[in-house]
């Protein structure tokens, strides 16, 4: 189905801006900006893949487009979905029809008549050269591969990191998928390292008190592998450069060390060196004040790396769960088509191809699924808020 500026609308696509609708103020500017800016980008990504560029219309269409993106990451603070958005409406798809479109050969069987059995004819099993274009897994898989460390380096197992994950990267690789065993294998792998993150998830929302309790030893294990970093509470002890729980007289001998690089004296005229003293001068006196006033900081900030990892869990185990149902309904979907294609010799008869209509029934499909992710996410934001 195409929509003028947004071009195909994938069910994938419509499910997931769905979901982005619905965990935003319908009514913000934020929010339409981010669905204008997926039109744009998709727009730009139909331009560029012309053949004959119109160079003028190009440049105006990508400065309207990169000045959405960049008004509503610094000021709708939208970054995340921007880039997003951008890599799954335009780079990802440009990569792959510039860079890793590659002209393949292969053998065809000359047409004739089907001749009685037991009779050969010469001109019977002729091959032909048949040319077509194919996407190279050699050239996209290194891409993404290197795409998907460049963002968990950077933001961790964040929204957007699942989502480039399990709605660009993975798309592309259980496309390829060849084998009854290889896929169900490559299905098992994935469920298994996805089940501690789901559990980390039932936890939060059944355990919470227990999951305070667990020893620092797996949480810490958990933090790293989920790149918990939170945005509320500063972390006073990565700020001075301690271990978590440093006594006082540590964090003193840390402080009388960076005094020495930071010190107002030694950074006169470097405004960003001397915010950085400041910094550091408000994390020594938090850390060093009351017992009472330590032991409060420190399990405000366990709690918000905790709330942290939860976000970025429940991020994950949605988009896990919406790629795995939607890849089993494909692969459904397409087995029903090969069953029906593959009956008798008239299945093999090519037809006519049939006139597009507005609506498939996978679309309908697909809308009845959001449907019922609609109320499943009610009731995990309704959970989470209680």
């Amino acid at each position: 189905m195409q929509i003028p500026l947004l071009g195909e609308v994938t069910p994938l696509r419509a499910l997931f801006l769905f979901l982005f609708f619905y965990s935003n103020d319908s009514n913000s500017l934020g929010t339409w900006s981010t669905f204008g800016a997926g039109m744009l980008l998709s727009n730009l990504a139909s331009e560029c893949k012309s053949d004959r560029i119109n160079w003028s219309h190009l440049a105006m269409s990508a400065g309207v487009t990169f000045s959405v993106l960049i008004y509503a990451s610094l000021y709708l603070e939208q970054m995340r979905m921007m880039i997003f958005l951008s890599l799954q409406s335009l780079f990802v798809p440009l990569y792959k029809y510039r860079m890793c479109r590659v002209l393949k050969q292969g053998s065809a069987q000359a047409e004739g008549e089907k001749s009685d059995e037991g009779s050969k004819r010469e001109g019977e099993g002729e091959e032909g050269v048949d040319m077509h274009v194919e996407i190279s897994w050699q050239r996209l898989f290194p891409a993404l591969l290197a795409l998907m460390v460049f963002l968990y380096l950077w933001d961790g197992l964040s929204g957007l990191t699942s989502g480039t994950l399990f709605l660009i990267v993975m798309p592309e690789f259980t496309a390829r998928l060849k084998g009854k065993l290889a896929t169900i294998g490559f299905f098992l792998l994935v469920i298994l390292i996805s089940a501690p993150i789901g559990a980390l998830v039932i936890g939060a929302m059944y355990f919470e008190r227990e999951m305070m309790e667990v020893p620092e030893q797996y949480k810490s294990t958990a933090k790293w592998i989920l790149g918990a970093r939170p945005e509320s509470v500063p972390d006073y002890y990565s700020i001075i450069g301690v271990r978590r729980g440093a006594d006082a007289g540590e964090i003193k001998k840390q402080f009388r060390e960076l005094s020495k690089i930071y010190h107002p004296d030694k950074t006169a005229g470097n405004p960003e060196l001397q915010q950085r003293f400041v910094q550091i001068s408000e994390a020594v006196r938090k850390l060093t004040g009351k017992a009472t006033d330590r032991a409060a900081y420190y399990k405000e900030l366990e709690t918000a790396e905790l709330t942290d990892m939860v976000t970025r869990s429940v991020y994950y185990c949605l988009l896990f769960g919406l790629w795995f149902l939607m890849t089993v309904l494909a692969f459904l979907g397409n087995r029903k088509q090969q069953a029906a294609g593959g009956e008798g010799e008239e299945g093999a008869v090519a037809q006519e191809p049939k006139p597009k209509v507005p609506r498939s029934k996978g679309q309908k499909y697909w809308l009845l699924l959001s449907l019922l992710v609609y109320p499943l996410w009610l009731w995990v934001e309704a959970y989470w808020k209680d």
